[in-house]
């Protein structure tokens, strides 16, 4: 029985033919990118559908999950192993520069995500944690919390592979971490982690949102900004002017309330970058119509989802000479695919707190007020 298109699939379940779809096991298939939801006239989204799914043909079916799961399963594995209670990751923290006080208590706390474990695989990683941990302590007066025992999030089993009993473990781990450490606001650049933190805790611990502040990145420096305790400078490199894009991932657009805004923010802040020398332009599709990178929660990494980054960096191309991104995944995946295609290899793919180190100072009205005090 094949069934391929997610109205196909919502039709058949709603008359009665659910056992029939989870014996399929076409939802195994499905990128939970959303990309249908942003169409759809009754609101479904299929990717929450898809995840539940997901969990019951683990217990329903004998399909052999592990042949879908990118990089034999290592990260998801790395994941699972910490949700164990007495398992206590001792992660380095070599990659912390020398000028960054950081500390285990505090209010704000950098959740850095699995970063770190994607370096045993991906090069210069750590330039995304270690861009994003200087902006934080350039603008904050106090020591950033980090965590040398920090536990994956847990996003890659929930959505990827529907496991619920270990996601919760994950969430009861990290939010144990959290209250011990007396933060208040949770600062990531990770778009999986940031959906997570904001959105899919708070449904499952009712009083999180009472408790912490989730912002990534992006809408930090975007507070910042428009505080007036930062503002944004020309880099001493840039002899020309450069072209630009932004790739929006799935968790920062189609995968957030509508009342979310992070996507229009983000562009208010490129638009002043055109004051500095660089020219913004948008990809054929763009913000809740972005194209997916094909490979979230390390599922299906196969030829169709390469084809779906192949069309995606050729928009790249068209646009501009950089790609800004958000989500390490995203950056992993579309670099990845420039090591087969040379007219692709060109463009430079950046995080978001790569682009923006280099050009953001300290505003001296801010350092006034402060001064004044």
């Amino acid at each position: 029985m094949q069934i391929y298109t997610p109205s196909k699939i919502i039709q058949l379940i709603l008359e009665g033919f659910e056992k029939k779809v989870l014996e399929s096991e076409v939802l195994w298939d499905c990128l939970t990118c959303n990309q249908c939801l942003k169409d759809c006239p009754e609101d479904i989204n299929f990717a929450d559908l898809a995840r539940m799914a997901r969990y019951k043909m683990r217990h329903t079916t004998n399909k052999n999950v592990d042949e879908l799961i990118a990089h034999k399963g290592v990260y998801t594995t790395i994941s699972e192993i910490m949700s164990r209670p007495y398992i206590n990751p001792d992660r380095s923290l070599d990659w912390v520069p020398k000028d960054c006080l950081i500390s285990d208590k505090g209010n704000t706390l950098y959740y850095v995500g699995c970063l770190p474990f994607f370096n045993y695989e991906h090069d210069n990683l750590d330039s995304i944690a270690i861009s994003t941990l200087q902006i934080l302590s350039k603008i904050e007066k106090e020591p950033i919390v980090v965590f040398k025992d920090e536990v994956c999030c847990g996003h890659d089993l929930y959505w990827g592979q529907g496991k619920l009993k270990t996601f919760i473990k994950l969430a009861k781990k990290n939010i144990e971490m959290f209250e011990n450490a007396g933060v208040s606001t949770i600062v990531t650049a990770c778009a999986e982690c940031y959906r997570t933190l904001k959105i899919d805790y708070p449904e499952i611990f009712e009083d999180f949102n009472d408790k912490f502040e989730v912002k990534h990145i992006i809408e930090y420096i975007y507070e910042m900004w428009k505080e007036g305790k930062i503002e944004f400078i020309s880099s001493s490199e840039l002899n020309e002017e450069i072209s630009f894009t932004y790739h929006d991932p799935c968790r920062l657009s189609r995968f957030l309330p509508k009342e979310n805004n992070i996507t229009e923010k983000v562009r208010e802040i490129f638009k002043e970058f055109e004051k500095l020398n660089y020219s913004f332009n948008e990809m054929e599709h763009n913000k809740s119509n972005s194209l997916c990178c094909g490979v979230n929660s390390w599922m299906n990494c196969n030829e169709k989802s390469k084809a779906l980054r192949y069309k995606r960096m050729l928009e790249a191309k068209d646009a501009g000479t950089v790609m800004v991104t958000s989500c390490p995944k995203c950056r992993i995946h579309l670099s990845c695919l420039q090591k087969d295609y040379e007219n692709i290899s060109s463009i430079e793919i950046v995080d978001f707190s790569e682009f923006l180190i280099k050009h953001i100072r300290i505003s001296d009205t801010n350092n006034m007020k402060e001064e004044s005090k």
